[in-house]
């Protein structure tokens, strides 16, 4: 997983983003979080934060958040938007590794938004394994899955972005993973490239079996209908991109 940092520090460098918008678009993540959780939420651990929208979303509802984030533009950007938004007490940042990070506490909510599938089953089951850790008597999880019907379809597809960025997809039929590709536009030679293992619900209880934890609710997430270049906010799980797992 040598490529995990450079990978993300480029994505997070490249992203043109407005951060008003992206903090309003954490609002249907948020409202996941109040509906499924299975106890009353005060505390989140939130895994990968990335540039910290959700985080800064979350501490603005109230709640206490802890962030682990690998990269350090990442953790600056999130300590920057805390104190804009003036939630800067409410969110513990934590630069490092979820694989290896020690983490006394435990919360009412553990959040792994957007990139679970890194490494190889048994990587995913470690973390699995800590996230059971981190998770109190009664707790939930909430982690988007990639599905691999929709990548298999998607490979081939590419972007560019108003600030050159060229991005294209692929798909490892084998090792059943979404694979995505950045470069800056005329050093393709250059390009940072993530690959995420792809879960069915089934393959993801598979990967639970021995792990004392279950899958109590599938919530199907949006689509891409390349055709037409539109984005559809809900789908049929059968045609999403990925589904959130609730997980106690």
């Amino acid at each position: 997983m040598n490529w995990v940092k450079g990978f993300y520090t480029k994505q997070y460098d490249w992203m043109d983003l407005n951060d008003e918008h992206m903090l309003e678009a954490e609002n249907e993540r948020l409202q996941h979080l109040e509906k499924f959780s299975h106890r009353p939420t005060q505390s989140i651990l939130e895994l990968g934060g990335g540039k910290g929208y959700f985080a800064v979303a979350a501490a603005l509802k109230g709640y206490e958040v802890t962030v682990i984030e690998l990269t350090e533009n990442a953790v600056d950007h999130i300590h920057k938007l805390a104190q804009h938004y003036h939630v800067a007490e409410k969110i513990t940042v934590i630069q490092g590794d979820f694989y290896q990070a020690d983490l006394p506490d435990q919360f009412d909510v553990v959040c792994y938004w957007d990139s679970f599938g890194i490494g190889t089953d048994t990587d995913q089951q470690r973390l699995l394994i800590r996230i059971r850790q981190w998770l109190k008597s009664g707790a939930t999880a909430f982690i988007d899955i990639y599905t691999p019907w929709f990548w298999a379809g998607a490979a081939g597809q590419s972007m560019s972005f108003r600030n050159g960025i060229q991005r294209e997809y692929g798909f490892d039929a084998e090792g059943c993973r979404m694979l995505d590709s950045w470069w800056e536009k005329g050093r393709e030679q250059d390009q940072v490239m993530q690959s995420l293992r792809c879960y069915s619900p089934a393959d993801l209880q598979l990967l639970m079996n021995r792990l004392d934890l279950e899958t109590v609710h599938i919530e199907p997430g949006g689509t891409m209908d390349y055709a037409e270049g539109q984005y559809i906010e809900k789908a049929p799980l059968h045609k999403a991109m990925s589904y959130l797992a609730v997980i106690k």
